[in-house]
């Protein structure tokens, strides 16, 4: 055997071993000719005698070698050949350069199996198109749309006659470096703007690829991008200099001078931004949609001021750093916002983005741990994160359906239900609650005097009544809400005693006669509340639905003022100075709740103690805060919320 043979052999062992059942790789082990035709060469090596081709044919990548030099294929053509045993024995025709663009991917739609590219717009998936990563050594590794990110470079999109993409051609590792963002108007109400007002002190340059038109922005000085039937309308004191139906974009003249919008305010007024913008018309007419992309530690110290004030701490805020880091590749990773062509966006569905201005410790916080996210094994660990704890923390499948819709979900190890609160009667050890009985939870939450991670915080515990005509009012302005928006979780027990997924009565619940818990999580988080009413006994799952039910506020309830009673850990008495009135839901499904009736034992008003702030899962901010300021590491404080991540640098990933 040659060196030549011996060295395809080894190659097709490999990857009949790398790649067994998937078929993407097949070894040319054939007896008979096979005709190759239209093969995509995607490498070629020459090898002592020997040239070494892989092509793409039929969706599969193929390896091939030849001794007959006359005839040189180039990556990036199209040819046929006639080959047995993996040998090309006869080139036919020649050589043919393969159309193909090689552009940014801007937004993809699995579902309508489209790809938007910069410059040239939307393009049709072939039926039978097919996805390669390149590596090292010419070698192919199959992969799917889904391991090509939006906003990716690398990327070669091969197409037919009909100009539908057969092959699309990943070069190499791609460098996750950046952060597409999509930016709401005030509020964080919706990403349609009305009309959009860049400035920088050091200048701004406006774009059109496409047209290959740009426009300077002298410093200081505002440009307004307003939508028109026509197409976008750039201005400039009023003057119309430009009108395009292309992606525009904003860029600051000085890389080192932030972009400021005045068109709509953050916590801290008119943001400020680093990296650029892309501006396009909306999906909703007459609307303008922005993306803002910047480098992912850019992204981060505009994310962590606004998820965590300074005041917690060096410590907390680098643990926060990476959980923020963490989750943002986590949504990079799962496409979700695929079709509207960003990562992330800049509200609570996400992280909240830009919301605070920078400052120099959160700064520090996200420069000390550049590049370090959390894993568990080989995935990036799910970062939730939270506000406050009230002693105990929640698994995640006990809050969240999977991605499937079922409820409860299947386990995360590491995001599994713990007790963050200490023993009275064993110093420096956590108790050990039975958080399954009712009478227990009930001495618990109306525990003041109980310490623990989140001590500090004044959600640490909590109480807010309602009458019961106050209940009746949150349950009808919110049930039916609920049940348009989650049916499989809104209940109805039918005349078998079974709950069954039914419309809300037009008319409401009517009368409230009892609430019930009927499932808790392991970590003593309401799943379940059964509401026993005159038209029927109903219930609500998860606690989201749960906590936008019953709703503490008189926007819901009607009437007087709903006061919200806090305490922080340690405390004899809810603090009066710290009352919330009217707050937006019930603060965490972490609660029990006295039921209080007539002589007639008719419900008259319901009181819930709580403790907590937020969904439970994951890091507590305010336990990190803690934890950091009485001397833990950063790295300590995610091990005791992520039980056995392991940090890695994702630049070296």
């Amino acid at each position: 055997m040659t060196k030549g043979m011996k060295i395809l052999t080894v190659f097709l062992m490999m990857f009949a071993l790398l790649f067994p059942s998937n078929g993407a790789w097949a070894a040319n082990d054939n007896k008979v000719m096979d005709s190759i035709e239209h093969a995509l060469v995607v490498s070629a090596i020459l090898e002592g005698p020997s040239w070494y081709y892989t092509v793409i044919t039929g969706g599969q990548a193929m390896s091939y070698y030849t001794e007959n030099k006359s005839f040189v294929a180039t990556p990036g053509q199209y040819v046929n050949f006639k080959a047995k045993d993996g040998r090309i024995v006869d080139f036919r025709g020649e050589a043919v350069t393969a159309p193909y663009y090689h552009e940014k991917i801007m937004a993809k739609d699995t579902a309508k199996r489209v790809i938007d590219l910069e410059l040239h717009g939307s393009i049709q998936l072939a039926s039978s198109y097919a996805v390669f990563r390149l590596v090292e050594g010419g070698q192919t590794v199959p992969q799917s749309l889904k391991d090509i990110a939006v906003g990716v470079e690398n990327v070669s999109v091969f197409y037919d006659e009909q100009e539908k993409a057969t092959v699309l051609l990943l070069e190499g590792k791609t460098p996750v470096q950046t952060m597409r963002v999509g930016i709401n108007n005030s509020g964080f109400a919706s990403l349609d703007h009305s009309r959009l007002d860049f400035a920088s002190a050091g200048g701004l340059q406006v774009v059109d690829k496409k047209a290959n038109w740009s426009y300077d922005v002298a410093s200081n000085t505002t440009v307004a991008l307003v939508p028109g039937v026509d197409g976008t309308h750039v201005s400039v004191a009023g003057q119309d200099l430009y009108t395009s139906p292309n992606r525009l974009y904003v860029y600051p003249a000085d890389v080192a001078m932030p972009v400021q919008i005045m068109t709509f305010k953050r916590a801290y007024g008119y943001p400020l931004y680093r990296g650029f913008f892309e501006i396009t018309p909306a999906a909703t007419a007459g609307k303008l949609a922005l993306v803002n992309e910047v480098q992912i530690e850019d992204y981060l110290r505009q994310v962590v001021p606004s998820e965590m004030p300074a005041s917690f701490g060096l410590e907390a805020l680098k643990a926060q750093s990476v959980a923020a880091r963490t989750y943002a590749l986590g949504d990079y990773e799962s496409n979700r916002y695929a079709t509207k062509g960003f990562h992330v966006d800049d509200s609570t569905l996400s992280q909240v983005y830009n919301n605070s201005a920078e400052n120099a410790l959160t700064s520090q916080a996200v420069s000390e741990t550049s590049g370090l996210v959390m894993k568990s094994g080989d995935a990036l660990v799910d970062a939730r994160y939270y506000s406050t704890s009230g002693g105990y923390g929640a698994a995640k499948h006990e809050v969240w359906a999977d991605g499937n819709g079922a409820f409860p979900g299947v386990p995360i190890g590491y995001l599994n239900a713990k007790s963050y609160v200490y023993d009275p009667n064993a110093a420096g050890e956590l108790l050990n609650l039975n958080t399954q009985d009712e009478a227990a939870l009930n001495a618990f939450y109306k525990d003041l005097s109980l310490k623990g991670y989140d001590s500090e915080s004044y959600y640490f515990r909590w109480k807010v009544a309602f009458s019961r005509t106050e209940l009746e009012n949150t349950i009808n302005k919110n049930l039916a809400g609920r049940y348009q928006a989650d049916p499989t979780a809104i209940l109805t027990q039918d005349a078998s005693g079974q709950f069954v997924s039914k419309p809300i009565p037009a008319t409401g619940v009517g009368t409230v006669r009892n609430l019930s818990v009927s499932k808790r999580g392991a970590g003593g988080n309401m799943m379940e509340l059964v509401v026993e009413t005159s038209t029927g006994t109903y219930k609500i799952v998860k606690e989201y639905n749960i906590r936008f039910t019953v709703r503490p506020s008189n926007l819901y309830t009607g009437g007087k003022d709903v006061l919200l009673s806090r305490a922080k850990g340690g405390a004899t008495a809810y603090d009066p100075n710290f009352v919330l009135k009217n707050y937006t839901i019930l603060p965490s499904a972490f609660a029990t709740f006295d039921l209080a009736r007539d002589a007639a034992g008719n419900l008259t008003s319901v009181t819930f103690f709580g403790g907590g702030n937020g969904h439970g899962v994951g890091m507590s901010q305010y336990g990190a805060s803690s934890l950091g300021l009485s001397g833990w590491s950063y790295d300590r404080i995610l091990n005791a919320y992520y039980s056995g991540m392991s940090l890695v640098n994702v630049y070296e990933m």
